[in-house]
């Protein structure tokens, strides 16, 4: 048990410090630019009861409901939510898409702002750029740039094609903060392009404006292939050349396409990447021919791009969530040989095996379903009906598919369940009802998820004290650093001291 003397030094440095590490915040599809998709917890109840609100109607005409653009997934940045939706004009004609802005407390509009329209029904999901600001998303055949206040452009980047399904990633960290995106190659003649894209101020060291593009270079074919950031490297799949995959590793810093390796596939990759903090990359392929598991997961050295092992996995466009030693994918089609469904897989070192996969018994996944997992909890919506999600789920990973308890909540009173964002009190969700916020109070803090914070939670905190690895394996890891330290355990201190100004 913790002394005293601990507590009284806990609320002291929540005194001194004050510090905010955006623990509300999912700025971007799969959470952050490495695409974990893990958040420090999430809530285990979702319905009537923790559904908060719904936002549905149109920006445009109240009397009309809002439709967003297919499985777009939402953001959440700043106590603002921000989501991709379909434009109508005066004659009820589809003729843009549009970003729109709610307040995460009450769900009222904020702001909506009009972009080129979606092509092929492209289900992107917007991304921040916490450096400046502004809210990134690629529509049509431009990149925009929009103020996350206010809504107005602040700069706008034409590509050579179509963007479709892929999601802006931003290096804020580099010496000069860069975007990167790819575009759609709709004729399959292997000219899809991988974009940077300059973000800071023209200054001595960057003759780039907000906007520029500072390279290009030809990928191959492309769809839906969204990049992942990490220590001054960017990593993008493509679908390849004649469907053979291929994954590139580039200079994020470099003025130029300096490419450090590829690895290249018979199989083509349609969705996007996740790096680990270990070094780590993951991704998995779509494979049209075939029966169920017919594509392929990998994992490759982030240093090399040596292909560090592969295993069978169902087809999909979504990423691999990797907490530790485990990976959770979402895949399938309810066709062509194939059906729905989320997998498990023990990364065991020398090898990679399945744990379990869900039945025909659970209607859930699919291959544009990003999972978000948090403290145990993976959230992850039903499967597509009619292009649009339906139903949402919440499974306790620690437990297989047959298992009592395995299903923790499900939600099907409205249509809802797309790629979820999930702070640890709150999943925000789109469907064809709208976007939905659930809501389940609770302190970042309350490590043991009892409902309060107090010595029990500094016992479990200073036994995981200095812990140093993966991602989302430790709930005292308060800043998702990876790290068990110093930084969480103000964040811990200053979640006490609000508890206790509240009695």
């Amino acid at each position: 048990m913790v002394t005293k003397g601990l507590v009284s030094v806990v609320l002291t440095c929540a005194v001194v410090t004050g510090v905010h590490a955006g623990p509300q915040d999912w700025p971007g599809y799969g959470h952050t630019m490495t695409r974990c998709s893990i958040s420090v917890d999430g809530p285990n109840v979702i319905d009537v009861n923790t559904l908060e609100w719904v936002a549905d109607e149109d920006p445009q005409d109240p009397c009309y409901y809002v439709e967003f653009e297919n499985a777009t997934g939402p953001i959440v940045y700043d106590r603002k939510v921000y989501a991709y939706a379909r434009y109508y004009n005066e004659s009820s004609e589809y003729t843009n898409s549009q970003i729109v802005a709610y307040d995460a407390n009450s769900g009222e509009t904020l702001w909506a702002t009009p972009i080129d329209k979606a092509a092929w029904d492209s289900w992107s999901s917007p991304c921040i750029d916490t450096k400046h600001n502004t809210v990134l998303i690629g529509s049509g055949t431009r990149v925009f740039a929009l103020d996350s206040n206010s809504g107005e452009e602040v700069w706008t980047t034409p590509l050579d094609q179509n963007v479709v399904n892929a999601s802006v990633c931003v290096a804020a960290d580099l010496p000069h903060a860069r975007a990167f995106i790819t575009d759609y190659d709709d004729m399959f003649a292997g000219t899809g392009k991988f974009y940077c894209i300059n973000l800071d101020a023209n200054e001595p060291g960057n003759p780039y404006q907000p906007g520029d593009i500072v390279w290009s270079q030809v990928v191959g074919n492309t769809s839906g292939n969204t990049a992942a950031y990490g220590n001054g490297v960017v990593y993008v799949a493509s679908i390849g050349t004649d469907f053979s995959g291929c994954i590139r590793a580039y200079d994020a810093t470099a003025t130029s396409d300096v490419q450090f390796w590829e690895v290249t596939n018979p199989e083509g990759f349609w969705g996007g990447v996740v790096v680990t903090k270990e070094g780590f990359l993951y991704a998995a392929t779509y494979d049209f021919w075939g029966e169920e598991d017919n594509s392929t997961l990998f994992k490759i050295d982030c240093a090399d791009g040596n292909v560090i092992r592969s295993v069978p996995t169902e087809r999909t466009d979504a990423m691999p969530v990797v907490v530790g030693d485990k990976i959770y994918i979402s895949g399938g089609i309810s066709d062509y040989g194939s059906r729905t469904k989320v997998e498990a897989y023990q990364d065991n070192g020398s090898s990679e095996s399945k744990l379990w996969e869900t039945g025909a018994g659970i209607d859930v996944g699919g291959l544009t379903n990003q999972p978000a997992y948090a403290n145990g909890k993976l959230y992850v919506g039903a499967a597509l009906v009619n292009g649009t999600y339906t139903e949402l789920y919440i499974l306790d990973v620690s437990k297989e598919p047959n298992d009592a308890g395995f299903v923790i909540a499900h939600y099907e009173d409205s249509n809802c369940g797309s790629s979820p964002a999930v702070t640890y009190e709150s999943i925000y969700t789109i469907g064809y009802d709208g976007l939905f916020k659930f809501h389940q109070p609770a302190f970042l803090g309350d490590i043991r998820k009892d409902n309060e914070i107090d010595t029990y939670d500094l016992d479990e905190f200073a036994d995981a004290w200095l812990y140093e690895g993966p991602i989302g394996v430790k709930r005292s890891d308060l800043d998702l650093d990876g790290d068990v330290d110093f930084a969480d355990f103000v964040l811990l201190a200053n979640e006490w001291r609000k508890e206790l100004s509240s009695e």
